[in-house]
């Protein structure tokens, strides 16, 4: 798939591909539901062709995706060079994407930082493809202007921690894919599902 094909390619990357680029994944998907996409996740690890972890499957489950099909894969074994985006959630997720996967440091963004560069007011009836293209090109010269920008969220590895910080991490990923899918593609995502009960868990 190259980015000059008339779907937009997204690529999320973590560390071992278990649980957030995983969540992302699904999340995006769900959330663009008609919309010309393809999206995979990435770890920069190679921790084999594992299942998910079983935390990030319930919290997935519980916003309204299945990740039980979900198998990691390594960053060695995937090519980012044609993506339209890249998308990691800490820094060194994005220097590996560039360094080691040659992905364009021009589409390549922590998550949160480029939904804080994303204008979402330009109009959703333009093509969804030509607008998320448009849209990433102008958050990368917005941001050559202003880095670093130490406001930028970054979302913490979950691994290791209790149920409840998997959960909030999933909800995390999930108000940051909506904003995402807002800036791009001019669509406001519903609400997903069983989200009061999630902050219930907290």
């Amino acid at each position: 798939m190259t980015a000059g094909a008339e779907v937009f390619v997204v690529i999320f990357v973590c560390t071992g591909n278990r649980a957030r680029s995983a969540l992302a994944e699904g999340l995006f998907r769900r959330h663009t539901q008609g919309i010309p996409t393809t999206v995979s996740p990435v770890g920069t690890l190679d921790v084999g062709s594992v299942p998910p972890l079983s935390d990030a499957t319930e919290a997935g489950r519980r916003l309204g995706v299945d990740l039980t099909g979900h198998r990691a894969r390594s960053l060695a074994r995937a090519d980012l060079t044609s993506a339209d985006l890249v998308l990691g959630f800490e820094s060194r997720h994005v220097a590996s994407a560039v360094v080691d996967g040659g992905s364009n440091p021009g589409r390549t963004f922590l998550l949160g930082e480029l939904v804080m560069l994303l204008d979402d007011t330009a109009s959703a009836e333009e093509d969804a493809v030509e607008r998320a293209r448009a849209a990433v090109a102008d958050a990368d010269a917005r941001r050559i202007r202003h880095r670093p920008d130490p406001a930028a969220p970054v979302v913490k590895d979950p691994l290791g921690k209790t149920a409840k910080v998997m959960y909030r991490t999933a909800e995390e990923i999930d108000a940051l894919v909506r904003g995402l899918v807002l800036g791009l593609f001019g669509r406001s995502p519903e609400p997903s599902p069983r989200k009061s009960r999630l902050r219930r868990l907290r």
